[in-house]
């Protein structure tokens, strides 16, 4: 049924190859396929036409299946790409002819999109090396806005719970074994093992965080093959619509797979830029616990997606599958993290200096500007209207921001992440409550104590007031009142400390490679 279903497809594929078939200007028709679909690149706009199949994943049987699946892949992606997708457009036959976006006699359904540039695709921009740090930061500050919106899995649905999570690590392992030889089947043995462990131990997380709200409606698909740059901007496409279970799951599963890819390109600078953008704007530090074990499972997904490409281009366009095995293995091995403090008056690059290290370590960050608005119900660069010692900045709010800074560090560390905290740390007792977390996790800390010229330190203030894009509302007052609230190192924290002035690039040179030894 699938052969003769598809060979009536395959005929009007090549009929609307001709540009007559189209309501707008088109020169030239390229044809791309793929196991579930063609796309008709017209110039302007491509074409998403679904093959009329079933396979164990998806039905496209009938018309009206492909037309829902059509409906839906529209209503899913333009919650992540607005711009690039348009419309649902009918392709009728009149007088023998195929013509798109003209009703009819309607003889298939297509997803209208704006064209763009294969040069604009994440892949290819990676290989250019034309991205910033920023640029995925960017991304992973929208996704959270967008997971945040996202519907809310039924409590009761199972979507995202220990079983329904298994189910899915088991049937890539299941997939993935036959394609792999003796050798890479042993790798995998053990990994699968691993990933069982880990299941039972989280599985009381697991369910929490489904009973919580945490399992969404998100991408599915969030590898740098589904991500393209559109009007300048990171722009996620190609989620996810003929599953819902593939869908219908955790936050962090989704986050989790485009840090497993860039991981495994070789770019784990963007990929905790992009993490800690999403941790910062949503405040989901406790889904850290989770990211090592989604990253292993979306590292094994792209292993068999790997295997299973059938052209060359497609087994060139990415990092070999072993490589995506070995990112696992290395994934499943358990590392000695790091406690990194910040330190110093306000202007002394803390922030700076931590967001350029953040991406070389990598490490996540906490920020107690960030922390102290989210404590108060705030968002990062809003405003608290509070006088200097007042309002968020009492010394009891002071002591909850710290607690809360403590806190999140914690659950970094228990997953095995190294982690920076970005605060001022001017008392000793802030500085000894860290120095006692990173002792009871058995962690090495460092004190990276910042220091600039005082005239330096004023003209950063005021430029960062001025662009009124951050989460410090430090000001030249601010500053005055810190010279009365700092206390100097003592002897048990000096052996902890680097000192930086970061005026300096050879001195933060220096620094850096100090924490990285």
């Amino acid at each position: 049924m699938n052969e003769r279903r598809l060979a009536a497809a395959r005929e009007l594929i090549e009929a609307l190859r001709a540009p007559a078939c189209y309501a707008h200007p088109v020169r030239f028709v390229e044809v791309r396929e793929t196991h579930v679909s063609w796309v008709l690149l017209t110039g302007a706009y491509a074409y998403k036409i679904k093959k009329p199949v079933v396979l164990p994943f998806l039905d496209f049987s009938t018309l009206e299946r492909r037309r829902y699946f059509c409906e839906e892949e529209l209503r899913l992606n333009r919650r992540f790409a607005p711009s690039l997708y348009l419309d649902v457009v009918p392709i009728s036959v009149e007088r023998g002819r195929p013509r798109v976006g003209e009703h009819g006699e309607v003889r298939e359904y297509a997803v209208r999109l704006r064209q763009f540039s294969a040069e604009d695709e994440l892949i290819a921009l990676l290989q250019r090396d034309a991205l910033k740090a920023s640029d995925f930061a960017d991304l992973g500050a929208r996704l959270a806005d967008i997971h945040e919106v996202a519907a809310r899995a039924d409590e009761h649905s199972g979507f995202g719970d220990a079983q329904h999570t298994m189910q899915s690590v088991r049937s890539t392992c299941d997939e993935l074994a036959e394609l792999l030889d003796e050798p890479g089947r042993t790798v995998l043995d053990a990994l699968r093992m691993h990933l069982e462990s880990e299941n039972a131990s989280l599985r009381t997380m697991f369910e929490e965080r489904l009973r919580s709200g945490r399992v969404r409606e998100c991408h599915g698909d969030l590898h740098a093959g589904n991500i393209v740059r559109v009007d300048g901007v990171l722009t996620p496409f190609d989620c996810i619509e003929f599953d819902p279970a593939l869908r219908w799951i955790d936050v962090m599963n989704d986050v989790a797979f485009l840090v497993a890819d860039l991981s495994a390109r070789g770019r784990r600078d963007h990929a905790y830029a992009f993490l800690n953008a999403w941790l910062e704007r949503s405040g989901d530090y406790a889904a850290v616990r989770l990211l090592r074990h989604f990253a292993i499972y979306r590292a094994l997904v792209r292993a068999k997606v790997g295997l299973l490409s059938g052209t060359p281009a497609e087994r060139n366009a990415g990092p070999r599958p072993a490589e995506y095995l070995d990112l696992a293995q290395a994934l499943s091995r358990a590392r000695r993290p790091r406690l990194v403090l910040t330190c110093g008056l306000s202007g002394s690059g803390k922030t700076w200096l931590s967001t350029r290290w953040l991406t070389h370590m990598p490490a996540i960050r906490v920020r107690s500007d960030v922390e102290r608005k989210r404590l108060a119900g705030l968002a990062a660069t809003e405003s608290s209207a509070s006088a200097p010692g007042a309002g968020i900045y009492t010394p009891e709010f002071n002591e909850r921001t710290y607690g809360r800074l403590r806190t999140l560090a914690g659950l970094a560390l228990r997953a095995g992440e190294h982690c920076i905290v970005d605060a001022a740390f001017l008392r000793r007792a802030e500085r000894a409550a860290f120095l006692e977390l990173a002792h009871e996790h058995g962690v090495a800390p460092a004190i990276v104590y910042c220091t600039a010229p005082r005239a330096l330190l004023e003209q950063r203030i005021l430029d960062r007031a001025r662009r009124r894009s951050d989460a410090s509302e430090a000001t030249i007052g601010v500053l005055n009142r810190q010279y009365d609230y700092w206390e100097a190192f003592d002897a048990t924290e000096q052996r902890y400390v680097i000192e930086v002035n970061t005026a300096d690039d050879q001195e933060v040179g220096r620094a850096l490679a100090r924490l990285n030894a």
